[in-house]
């Protein structure tokens, strides 16, 4: 009980969103077989339980995990791949559940892989992504190692074309698909990701100029639109966030418009940003009414596959 109360002061003292994050290690566990539970929804994508139609090759190793190849894969012909990182208290089955794109990943032909991160001290999983989120326990595992190792395995195991990597996180996945680009890693074509931030300081980011899509709900009550904390350590707002990819990407005009990102939210509930940049691509997708985990579905799925499938490395 000590032990308990102790941890709710820490959350209260700080104001973090680490609150928002342990809570859904218990809707997790509620939700992984139902639609819809308040801020988290983990809707079951038909192809997470379909897999018998698809070549699954186990990928050995530290984590060992499964790398998916399309239903029309040939050994004669390099195949894109998609790596889904999963938020803080998720896992990869659960993810993919969420996002639906397993099934969008297939329905375009890539091989897909959905890890599962180390669990912590609270027995929630996560990726050691920034100072601010999520290795709580300070472990220092090098998640950037691990994700060099997936795409490593994957290239001997299958034709795996190297040009066309991509990766997409939500939340803790999302921190941990920057800090993997912050590495000064060139390995992966596109990065696609919702509900995610950043290190404030620029310069602990090596990173080389990439095709960013970031996308992030003005409601989110976990990881704030507008920045803030987690025990202390700061993260960026989805503006500084853009401005830093701005930077790295040396991006200059831009141009807005709007889109009907998701079903769950009626008419054209996301408000666009393309920058036209030097190198690299940005584009930045602000869904007015979205909260952290919002209901996602195949079409949202769709159009994030086809966006990362604009581009090579």
């Amino acid at each position: 009980m000590k032990f308990t109360q102790r941890i709710w002061q820490q959350v209260r003292r700080h104001k973090v969103a680490l609150l928002g994050l342990l809570l859904g290690v218990v809707i997790l566990q509620i939700t992984r077989g139902i639609t819809g539970s308040g801020d988290f929804t983990f809707q079951q994508s038909s192809s997470a339980t379909g897999e018998s139609l698809n070549s699954v090759v186990k990928l050995n190793g530290d984590r060992s995990t499964d790398l998916i190849l399309p239903k029309n894969y040939s050994s004669e012909v390099s195949t894109p791949l998609l790596i889904n990182l999963h938020g803080y208290s998720g896992n990869g089955p659960s993810q993919s559940a969420y996002t639906f794109l397993q099934e969008a990943s297939f329905n375009s032909g890539l091989a897909y892989i959905a890890p599962t991160g180390n669990e912590d001290s609270f027995g929630s999983t996560y990726w050691n992504a920034t100072t601010a989120c999520c290795d709580f326990n300070k472990t220092d595992v090098d998640d950037i190692a691990y994700i060099d190792s997936l795409i490593e395995r994957a290239i001997t195991a299958a034709n795996i074309d190297p040009a066309r990597i991509y990766l997409f996180g939500h939340s803790n996945g999302h921190f941990m698909s920057y800090a993997y680009l912050c590495s000064g890693s060139s390995k992966v074509a596109a990065v696609a990701g919702l509900a995610g931030a950043m290190e404030p300081n620029l310069t602990l980011c090596k990173a080389k100029p990439n095709n960013i899509l970031h996308i992030h709900g003005e409601k989110d009550g976990t990881i704030l639109y507008d920045g803030g904390a987690i025990f202390g350590n700061s993260y960026t707002s989805a503006s500084e966030t853009v401005a830093q990819w701005q930077q790295i990407n040396e991006c200059t005009s831009k141009e807005s418009g709007s889109l009907d990102l998701l079903e769950s939210i009626e008419g054209s509930d996301t408000k666009i940003i393309n920058f036209a940049c030097k190198n690299g691509s940005l584009e930045f997708r602000s869904i007015s009414q979205g909260v952290h985990t919002p209901s996602l579905d195949i079409e949202f799925a769709n159009k994030v596959v086809s966006w990362l499938m604009q581009y090579r490395a």
